[in-house]
């Protein structure tokens, strides 16, 4: 009877997953994505989710006095290539209430268990009759650790940061704060001329 009992308990042990598994995505490795989902390129050609108009000054600064209102840094102005971009920023905690640069909870929530941190592109555009357009694209990329145990395998650093998407309710808030605030920048810069 004991032998009898073994030899069931051992069938029943021997899991139940056969030749074809009920999920494929048990037996992939965690790893096993696109790489281009990881690349700020591939993201940063999207389409853009918000769009404001305007003429070109107003714009720019608009654009970068928003950046400073979201607490972000700005990191390169190119006014030929039409580029605004700005310094990568942790993301929020969820203690952090008198930040605005996570979108939704989610993104606060996201945040305060791993490194994420937020760019933003302002894209220039030249319309036409004088009109141009700019689109905020913020990037989120997280930040990886190379295991310890494979840090003397590898060439270059052991942490890295790799793009996770965009985040477009972010970039719909910062392009309504441009469009508010368009009007009074071009009656400052307008007064000061």
């Amino acid at each position: 009877m004991k032998i009898f009992v073994a030899v069931i308990f051992m069938l029943l042990a021997g899991g139940c997953i056969g030749s074809r598994p009920s999920n494929p995505a048990a037996t992939q490795p965690a790893t096993m994505v696109d790489p281009q989902l990881a690349e700020k390129e591939y993201w940063m050609a999207k389409p853009a989710t918000a769009e404001v108009r305007g003429q070109f000054d107003p714009l720019w600064e608009a654009s970068e006095r928003t950046a400073h209102e979201y607490r972000f840094n700005i990191d390169r102005r190119d006014h030929r290539s039409g580029l605004l971009t700005t310094e990568p920023l942790i993301t929020k905690q969820w203690w952090e209430f008198w930040r605005k640069d996570a979108g939704t909870l989610r993104d606060t929530k996201e945040a305060t268990i791993a490194n994420v941190r937020r760019t933003i592109f302002f894209q220039f555009k030249k319309e036409g009759d004088g009109v141009y357009s700019v689109t905020p694209k913020v990037l989120v990329e997280k930040e990886s650790n190379v295991d310890p145990k494979y840090r003397e395998d590898i060439e270059g650093p052991s942490t890295y940061w790799y793009a996770l998407r965009r985040d477009e309710v972010l970039e719909k808030k910062v392009a309504e704060s441009i469009r508010k605030r368009l009007d009074k920048v071009a009656k400052e810069l307008a007064g000061a001329r």
